[in-house]
Parts: structure tokens; C-alpha cells; sequence
């Protein structure tokens, strides 16, 4: 029978006996001091984990120790796993030795292209695929392209209306785009506002693809649907992007390493609205991941003057409210503690 939900329900009533004590925890975070997103401060506690989930946060210690690994995290500290919004992972590497390598220094969950998925498998050995890959202890997720970003032999085939239907309704798939058939749309093409639509319905995102738009188009892929767009290259595009009530990723990659002068260019607007930024590497090339992943660009932020605490967690309070990682690196002495 097909699980139609993350847990069964004897799963979750086992994540309550941990509670009572009738279970062991797998694994004891003790003294913690972590980064509370809900606060936004670092506070000490003790975090009991359940195989795949956190089951508790807080004073209290477990009474059932008896199959539990304890993890004494004193003088640690400890942060959600970072989420990488943007990724392609089909360039040198997979998205199997991608996720090895982003996990190691703290990214823990990869929203993915399905370009490379659409084009060379059908559809159901893609999502065998993917499904596959939920076994991996790195989350991923992955998006729904509406087009093959070039002209293509038979791309109507590829992209048709039931493989795009089919990509949406998976239940790994959290956002449309990227939208780089908008030029299309904003000729008159009906049929990918229809799939616009379709994500809408589905209460998923849209990832934009606007390089160099007008606040005029922007404006428009706004109201058909677009959420997001991670194509600004100044301080003054991110001003626009805002300005129509986009989330903007702030792009920082081997084709186009603008990091550093946006957040100059966004401090010399005095604009400091974290909580509407990520951050992404945007299929960079294996040699430019040699000092990291997603901490790399933590790491910029906060030497451009970005509180640590927002460089953090504009990293993992994303608008992707489904895909919060649950996971937790330790840093200091020991690195790469996760569920």
C-alpha cells in the first residue's frame, strides 16, 4: 500500500513514547547551544532525536537512555541544516555525490532542477528516481521546469501538458520554473499560465528567471504568479524585485560570484530585509565548492556586515515553509552532527 504520509501513524505514536519514556531517544543532543529560529537568539537545551525526527527541545532530559547515543555538545554550537534553493545538480557531479559533499560542511537540503530528470528518462523512472533519493540522509527536493530553457526536436512531447501535470502533483516537486520560457508567456502563451496556475493550485512556488526585466515586467510575472527570482545582479535589481513583493536570491556562483557587491550595493540602499533574501550557489563548478557550499556564502554574508544571526537563518526560514529542515550540524569541535 502507498504511504500517503511522512510517518505512519505507529511511527508517531512511537515519537510520543519517547516522551513518556516508554522509548529510547536514537540519539541525545546534551547541553546544546543552538540558534533558535523562533526567537532568533542561540539557547541551551537538550534535544532528543527519534531516528528521522526531533522529537523534543528543552530542559528536560530523557528517563529511557538505554538504546540512545548521548552527544555532550558543550562549548558546540548548533544550527538547522542550511538550504540550498537553487541547485543544479547535473554538472561534473550527481545529485548523490552533491548532497555527499554539501552535507559535510552543513547544507542539508537541495531543492534541484529536473531539467536533466525531464529529458533523458520518462516519467516514471524519474520519479523512481527521486523516490529513490529519499533514502538519502540529505533532504531533496526538486523542481517542475514548463520548458527545456533552449529550443529542443519535440520539446511539446517532453514538456507536455500530463508530464507537467504529473511533475506538479509529485509530492517531492514544491515549485514550478525556473521560468525561463517567460518571454513566451508574456507573448501570449496560455498554456504555461495554465501551468502557472496549476502550481497555484497545488500551493507550491514559482521560481522566476528575469535577467536585466523592467519593474513593468517584473510587475507582470508577479501578478501571473512568480514568487521568486534569483536574477538580480545590483543592489538597485534586488530594490525592484522587493519592491514587487518577490523573495530574491542573492546569487553567488562560478558564472556570476556577485555576492559581495550585492550586499554592498543593498547596504548603500539601506535595505537590511533579511527575512525576504536567500542565498545561492546556482550550479557553480566543482572547483568553486572547494571552500563550501551554502556556509561559504553564510561566511561572505557576515564579513559584508550581516548580523550572524540573520546570515544564518535567512539560510533556513525559507518561503518554502514545507521543506524546514529538521536536521542539526554542530560546529566547533565537531562538525556534521544531523539526523
Amino acid at each position: 500500500m502507498e504511504q500517503r504520509y511522512r510517518w505512519k501513524n505507529k511511527q508517531l505514536r512511537d515519537h510520543a513514547a519517547v516522551l513518556d519514556g516508554t522509548l529510547s531517544p536514537t540519539v541525545l543532543l546534551k547541553n546544546a547551544t543552538y540558534l533558535n529560529q523562533t526567537f532568533c537568539k542561540w539557547m541551551t537545551a537538550n534535544i532528543w532525536i527519534y531516528n528521522d525526527r526531533i522529537v523534543y527541545v528543552g530542559e528536560n532530559l530523557p528517563e529511557n537512555t538505554k538504546q540512545c547515543e548521548i552527544v555532550d555538545c558543550t562549548g558546540m554550537k548548533l544550527v538547522p541544516g542550511y538550504i540550498e534553493p537553487h541547485a543544479h545538480p547535473f554538472q561534473l557531479y550527481n545529485p548523490h555525490s552533491f548532497a555527499a559533499y554539501a552535507s559535510q560542511t552543513g547544507t542539508t537540503t537541495l531543492i534541484n532542477d529536473n531539467m536533466v530528470l525531464a529529458l533523458q528518462l520518462g516519467k516514471k523512472k524519474a520519479f523512481s528516481f527521486i523516490n529513490e533519493l529519499n533514502d538519502n540522509p540529505v533532504t531533496m527536493y526538486w523542481w517542475c521546469r514548463f520548458d527545456a530553457q533552449t529550443e529542443i526536436q519535440h520539446e511539446d512531447e517532453v514538456f507536455s501538458n500530463s508530464n507537467v501535470r504529473a511533475w506538479l502533483e509529485h509530492e517531492n516537486v514544491v515549485q514550478g520554473g525556473e521560468l525561463t520560457c517567460w518571454p513566451k508567456l508574456m507573448d501570449g502563451d496560455d498554456m504555461i499560465l495554465h501551468w502557472m496556475q496549476e502550481t497555484k493550485r497545488h500551493h507550491k512556488k514559482i521560481e522566476g528567471h528575469f535577467p536585466g526585466a523592467s519593474e513593468r515586467t517584473l510587475a507582470k510575472m508577479m501578478l501571473f504568479g512568480a514568487d521568486c527570482d534569483h536574477e538580480a545582479m545590483t543592489g538597485e535589481e534586488v530594490r525592484r524585485r522587493l519592491m514587487q513583493g518577490y523573495m530574491v536570491s542573492l546569487r553567488h556562483s562560478s558564472i556570476r560570484p556577485d555576492l559581495p557587491k550585492l550586499l554592498d550595493e543593498i547596504h548603500d540602499l539601506d535595505i537590511a530585509v533579511y527575512d525576504r533574501f536567500m542565498m545561492t550557489t546556482d550550479g557553480a563548478s566543482t572547483a568553486f565548492y572547494e571552500n563550501g557550499v551554502i556556509d561559504e556564502l553564510i561566511r561572505i554574508a557576515i564579513e559584508k556586515g550581516v548580523p550572524v544571526i540573520d546570515a544564518i537563518i535567512w539560510q533556513q526560514s525559507t518561503w518554502h515553509a514545507t521543506i524546514i529542515s529538521s536536521t542539526f550540524t554542530a560546529t566547533s569541535r565537531q562538525a556534521g552532527l544531523r539526523t
